[in-house]
């Protein structure tokens, strides 16, 4: 009777560290996905080399001449945003 428990005890152990693996794996896939998705809107100004985060500093976003400006947060240089291909856009040194 006491083998039993034991057995079940160490049956529910090892699914539990299995589950734990896979759950962790699966969270690194996810923060991976993540970091790839926000990396999209990552920007360098050419200007002053300060790095920001185009949906974050949306308030700046103005349209002029059917172009999308956006000004850094830093040194407020206005320049042009630009679809760089993938999902991917980036801003044009003036």
């Amino acid at each position: 009777m006491a083998d039993d428990r034991f057995d079940s005890i160490e049956r529910r152990i090892g699914f539990l560290e299995s589950e734990s693996l896979r759950l962790q794996t699966r969270i690194e896939e996810l923060q991976a996905e993540v970091r790839r998705l926000v990396a999209r809107y990552l920007v360098t100004c050419p200007a002053c080399k300060g790095a920001f985060d185009l949906l974050v500093n949306h308030y700046s976003i103005g349209l002029f001449d059917n172009l999308v400006y956006v000004k850094c947060p830093h040194c407020n240089k206005a320049m042009p945003v630009v679809d760089k291909g993938n999902g991917a856009i980036g801003v044009v040194a003036d």
